[in-house]
């Protein structure tokens, strides 16, 4: 099987040298393994959050938020009970921030790509993220961010999903990314804002990962691919099966970011177990 490189390295120096961001969306580690962006869909629900996706090398962590009483509350659902739910900062934030300093300032050592916490916001979009900049600021030193119009690296890449709130290309200070829509090709927006494009699979496709995708849909798909990376953003469809096949299909298209539940049968697949 053919893996593709999602990003040509040459075109993308200009925006290395806006805000380091890598290049190479699918790669392979030093032992030969293919590496591909893994997101851990609904984290919090894992037998290990956070943490079963960092021992699999993963780079996507999402978390979905509600705000609760000024809180932020990780949950899908809002709680019938928020003070039984954690809340970011104890589940998220500062579990990374130990991980980061027990690895020397970097989340996964070992991995050539990124790290992503994504936030997915659940509650009325600028009122949530007010509250989630007031949660991260004391932590601003371990994000990717601008400062006075100049890019810092930080370990952590923050991606807000979900109802997400309206930035500026043109804001100075920020410490976080958007996660785009497909209708946000071709509208102009920078990928220095909008790095990555996400959408719902089976608003755009009929196949269900059982026998074989037309090639119309498999088409259909390249050009999707084909359009977010002229942009130079990398792209994720959720709501896809957990299946070699449907992962056969995503990857051979050129798919960047793979939406995952099953995160032990995703790194059995990476390395060629499955």
């Amino acid at each position: 099987m053919h893996f593709k490189s999602i990003v040509y390295i040459k075109l993308f120096l200009a925006l290395l040298l806006l805000f380091n961001y890598s290049c190479e969306t699918v790669g392979e580690t030093e032992s030969g393994q293919l590496e591909i962006y893994v997101w851990s869909h609904n984290d919090y629900d894992q037998d290990k959050p956070l943490f079963k996706a960092l021992e699999h090398g993963f780079q996507m962590i999402e978390a979905d938020i509600h705000l609760i009483d000024g809180e932020l509350r990780v949950t899908h659902d809002h709680p019938e009970n928020p003070r039984e739910i954690p809340v970011l900062e104890e589940q998220y934030l500062q579990p990374l921030v130990e991980v980061i300093q027990q690895n020397n300032g970097s989340v996964l050592p070992e991995s050539t790509l990124p790290f992503y916490l994504v936030i997915d916001v659940k509650t009325e979009a600028e009122a949530t993220f007010g509250a989630l900049m007031e949660v991260i600021e004391p932590y601003r030193e371990y994000f990717t961010r601008l400062e006075n119009g100049i890019w810092k690296e930080g370990p952590i890449h923050l991606l807000i999903s979900g109802n997400r709130p309206k930035l500026s290309p043109d804001d100075a200070d920020r410490m976080v990314f958007i996660d785009g829509r497909l209708p946000d090709i071709g509208s102009g927006l920078p990928s220095d804002l909008y790095p990555l494009i996400s959408d719902h699979w089976g608003s755009h496709f009929t196949w269900n990962g059982i026998g074989e995708i037309s090639p119309s849909e498999f088409e259909k798909l390249e050009e999707y691919v084909s359009k977010a990376h002229a942009e130079y953003k990398i792209i994720r469809f959720w709501a896809t099966r957990d299946t070699k096949e449907f992962w056969d299909v995503l990857i051979r298209a050129g798919v960047d970011v793979i939406n995952v539940d099953d995160l032990q049968k995703m790194r059995n697949y990476l390395d060629g177990n499955l």
